[in-house]
């Protein structure tokens, strides 16, 4: 047909794509000169010609009268769980510098990395205005949404998905080789080890309270002094998550149980404060293509990608690699994605001083992954989130 011949799409499949309505569309082709063409009755546009339009003229900004031409925009991260690597194959590989040299070719834009050692600091980051950039854990995805119920400036959105594991993937309990425990009613003699006020405590305490056991010895450790103390015989029990799973299985100091009973998968999350993103549409199209680049990088060339993250990190080559292949690298958001981010009340463990977390859900914004996608020709994005069960064969 002729339309597959000129690379033609249909004016619905526009209003589609781009979320908008005929009547937008309309305005666009009378007061904007958005090119299309008429077969008969109806009106069609070229792929192609749309989306370079778009990007001018349309939704997306190519400038912005915040981010000058010699301004720097800060990418923050940290290393602490293998489904928040991403980051790291963008900076080694240079994906966003590619993308800003191919759109704003003419300005100077200087790309800063923030290593943090935690969510809590990148969310200090973000709040001042130093972080444009996050990529953290579920958790403190939720413990961001809570704090921005107090502080009406600051108002972050979710973009993208990080890593991200299901159900008895993203964290287990780690127990020396020779103890056995049948059932988690066993845990009531033994002190258990997790970090303070942090996504293993929160799925700690959930599991405990759904046995109603609320009344053990939970002691808090960093996870490597945790590590440290089961290789010595000095500790019966810790919550860890990926890397340190893959580790403890590596150094024969540990196996994991009660994978399952402690709750959901476990999702990192690419972020930036509502503010900023509106201000500098075209930075952040940007940054997600170099965010889904990075994904592919990491499934068609995992021993590459590994290279990388063991250099950086310090973890063995070997135990880089086990932990990767555990991890799905998929920046689209999924319904049941959003029903485990909003499953999480950090203000329940916070102390009584903290009010509890505003019942509205996590915020969220996929247009710009949408046009990410369609500009890297990868499978085209709903724009709602997808239902369902993660496809095998489909990632982004």
């Amino acid at each position: 047909m002729i339309k597959e011949q000129f690379n033609l799409i249909h004016i619905s499949e526009v209003m589609d794509q781009l979320d908008v309505s005929r009547s937008t569309i309309d305005r666009w082709r009378k007061t904007k000169q958005l090119p299309s063409v008429k077969i008969g009755k109806e009106i069609y546009f070229d792929k192609n010609e749309v989306m370079r339009w778009y990007r001018q003229f349309g939704q997306v900004r190519q400038s912005s009268p915040v981010l000058t031409a010699n301004q720097t925009i800060t990418i923050g991260y940290t290393t602490v769980s293998t489904h928040m690597w991403g980051p790291l194959i963008i900076k080694e590989f240079g994906f966003l510098e590619q993308e800003l040299r191919r759109i704003r070719p003419k300005d100077r834009i200087e790309i800063k990395w923030h290593k943090a050692k935690d969510g809590m600091e990148l969310i200090k980051g973000m709040i001042a205005g130093n972080i444009h950039f996050a990529t953290f854990g579920d958790y403190a995805l939720s413990v961001s949404h809570m704090i921005s119920t107090m502080l009406p400036d600051y108002r972050p959105i979710l973009l993208a998905a990080g890593g991200k594991s299901a159900k008895g993937d993203g964290f287990g309990m780690v127990v020396p080789t020779d103890l056995t425990l049948q059932s988690i009613g066993d845990l009531a003699t033994l002190p258990i080890a997790t970090t303070f006020r942090t996504n293993a405590e929160y799925r700690l305490r959930k599991m405990l309270e759904s046995h109603h056991m609320t009344d053990l010895n939970i002691i808090h450790r960093s996870i490597e002094e945790s590590m440290e103390s089961l290789r010595q015989g000095r500790l019966s029990a810790s919550i860890m998550w990926e890397p340190f799973l893959s580790l403890a299985h590596h150094q024969q100091i540990g196996k994991s149980i009660f994978n399952q009973e402690l709750g959901l998968g476990f999702i990192a999350n690419v972020v930036a404060d509502e503010r900023w993103v509106l201000d500098h549409e075209d930075l952040v199209v940007a940054y997600l293509k170099a965010h889904m680049q990075a994904n592919r990088l990491i499934r068609e060339q995992p021993h590459q990608a590994a290279k990388v993250f063991a250099l950086e990190t310090g973890f063995p080559l070997e135990v880089v690699s086990r932990s990767i292949s555990k991890i799905r690298w998929d920046a689209a958001l999924y319904s049941n994605d959003l029903k485990m981010l909003n499953y999480f009340d950090p203000s329940k463990y916070f102390g009584p001083s903290t009010p509890p977390l505003v019942s509205s859900e996590i915020r969220y914004n996929i247009k710009y992954l949408r046009i990410a996608a369609q500009e890297l020709k990868l499978p085209n994005l709903p724009a709602t989130p997808i239902d369902g069960a993660w496809p095998k064969d489909i990632h982004y």
